[in-house]
């Protein structure tokens, strides 16, 4: 299946999906399909690309089912991870530039970055929420982070990104339809 196809048949089968503000009951795994299925509801973009991405499982050592969507200027990766005192999440603020509780369109959440590096790096900004045990983030790569990404055009609203990450869909152990959502979507191959 060609990539236009993939992106046009995501689109449409997102239609007429809607987020609640209810926690999502279930005992499922969610999958990296299910993660982008509900990220490409929060961003008003269409993926060039979509991948699993597995950078938090191979730094936790534990299982953290992530997606990679690319967007032509801007790259989202969204994951679901157990809780942990990583870095990555701002446990401990060594891996960043700045970690800052903040509160975006009545959501929750962390937002870390670090600076741009000229001619090596253009910066990269995390949003997260930290919730009882289990961590989801999204990492936002593309747009140059020379301030506070709360002051930049992140290429996706900051307000889109912190309902992204508080969605209860999105967590380790989800619903069959949060699942069922996801056979809408067809990785690439990394």
């Amino acid at each position: 299946m060609t990539r236009g196809i993939v992106v046009a048949v995501l689109a449409l089968g997102l239609a007429g999906c809607s987020s609640s503000d209810e926690a999502v009951a279930g005992d499922e795994p969610i999958t990296p399909e299910a993660i982008a299925a509900i990220t490409q509801e929060h961003v008003d973009l269409s993926p060039v690309e979509v991948t699993a991405w597995d950078v938090f499982t191979r730094e936790l050592g534990e299982p953290s089912p992530g997606a990679r969507s690319e967007y032509g200027d801007v790259s989202l990766a969204v994951v679901v991870a157990p809780t942990t005192d990583s870095p990555l999440v701002c446990a401990t603020p060594t891996f960043f530039d700045e970690c800052v509780d903040d509160t975006v369109d009545g959501h929750d959440v962390t937002i870390a970055w670090q600076d741009l590096e000229p001619e090596e790096d253009p910066g990269v900004v995390y949003v997260i929420d930290r919730r009882d045990g289990e961590d989801v983030a999204v990492q936002v790569i593309g747009p140059d982070v020379t301030d506070d990404p709360r002051d930049l055009d992140l290429g996706v609203p900051l307000e889109d990104l912190a309902a992204l990450v508080t969605d209860p869909r999105l967590s380790l152990t989800t619903s069959q339809e949060v699942v069922d959502l996801g056979d809408q979507v067809e990785l690439s191959a990394s």
